[in-house]
C-alpha cells in the first residue's frame, strides 16, 4: 500500500476545505439567487436548477481565473522562461535536488527583478512553477543556491506549496483581481498561511542538503541585496524570504510564521 506523507495529507485536507468552502459560497449564493426567481418570476422551480448550474460554473470559472491572476502576477512582463542552455547552472541544481526530494522537474521562471528572492507556487506538487529573481541569481554560489532551491522542493514534496497557492486563489482572490482589496483579506490569509514557519521549512530543507550554513549563508546573501520583489502583497507568503523581511525594524512587524532574515541565520548558524 503507497504510504502517504503525514505532512502532505494535512495541507492537501486543508487546500480541499478551502476549495470546498469557495463551492459552499456559490452554491448557497446560487440557491438563495434560484429561489428568489421561483417566487418572482415566471421560471416557477425550473430556476432553482439554472442557478445551481450557473453558480458551479461561476465556482469553477472564478478557481482558474484565480490561477491565471497569480502566475501573472508572479511572472511579470520581462520574466524569462529558461532551459537548460539558458541558465545551465540553475537547471542542474534544480535537477539534482528534484532526484533527492522525489518531485517533478517544474517550470522555472527567471524574474527581472534585483531583489534577491524565489518563491514556488502551484497548486498541483507536479505542476509547479520555481521563480527565482536575477538579483538572486547573482549573488548566489552554488551551493547557496542548492540550499534554496531545496528549501523551495522541500515545500512542493510536503504540499505547503499547493495549499498556500490554493490560500492566494481561493482567500486572497479579490486582492489578486484588485490590489486594493488586500486589507479585506488580509487577516484571513496570514491565518491560513500561519499552518507553517520560516523556521520549519528552513529545517526541513537543511535535512535534505545536510549543510546548514548554505541556507544560511544564502539568506544573509539576501538580506543584503534586499529582497523587496514588485509582487502583490496576496503573494508574499508564497516568497522564500518575506518581502518585508530586510526592511523590517522589529520582527514584530512580521506575520507569527514569518521571521527576519537575521533570525533565521542566527537559528541556522546553531544547527
Amino acid at each position: 500500500m503507497l504510504r502517504v506523507d503525514p505532512l502532505f495529507a494535512i495541507y492537501r485536507s486543508r487546500a480541499d476545505k478551502l476549495v470546498a468552502e469557495l463551492w459552499a459560497v456559490h452554491l448557497a449564493a446560487g440557491a438563495i439567487a434560484g429561489l428568489i426567481c421561483a417566487l418572482f418570476t415566471s421560471l416557477s422551480w425550473w430556476a432553482m436548477p439554472i442557478a445551481l448550474v450557473a453558480a458551479c460554473g461561476l465556482a469553477a470559472f472564478w478557481l482558474s481565473v484565480g490561477e491565471r491572476r497569480l502566475r501573472s502576477a508572479m511572472v511579470p512582463a520581462g520574466s524569462q522562461e529558461c532551459s537548460a542552455s539558458d541558465e545551465p547552472r540553475l537547471a542542474n541544481v534544480i535537477e539534482g535536488i528534484c532526484l533527492l526530494v522525489g518531485v517533478e522537474r517544474p517550470a522555472i521562471i527567471v524574474h527581472p527583478a534585483a531583489a534577491a528572492n524565489a518563491a514556488a507556487f502551484g497548486r498541483r506538487p507536479d505542476r509547479t512553477t520555481v521563480v527565482v529573481t536575477r538579483g538572486l541569481l547573482a549573488e548566489l554560489g552554488r551551493i547557496e543556491l542548492e540550499a534554496v532551491v531545496a528549501r523551495l522542493l522541500t515545500q512542493v514534496r510536503d504540499g505547503r506549496v499547493a495549499y498556500l497557492t490554493t490560500a492566494v486563489t481561493t482567500v486572497g482572490l479579490p486582492a489578486l483581481l484588485w490590489r486594493s482589496l488586500w486589507p479585506l483579506v488580509h487577516v484571513r490569509l496570514e491565518r491560513e498561511a500561519s499552518t507553517g514557519s520560516d523556521f520549519d521549512d528552513d529545517a526541513e530543507a537543511v535535512k535534505l542538503t545536510r549543510y546548514p550554513p548554505g541556507l544560511a549563508d544564502a539568506l544573509d546573501a539576501m538580506s543584503g541585496a534586499g529582497v523587496r520583489t514588485p509582487a502583490p502583497k496576496v503573494t508574499w507568503p508564497l516568497w522564500l524570504a518575506d518581502p518585508r523581511a530586510a526592511e523590517a525594524s522589529h520582527p514584530d512587524e512580521l506575520p507569527d510564521y514569518r521571521a527576519d532574515l537575521e533570525t533565521r541565520v542566527a537559528v541556522l548558524r546553531e544547527f
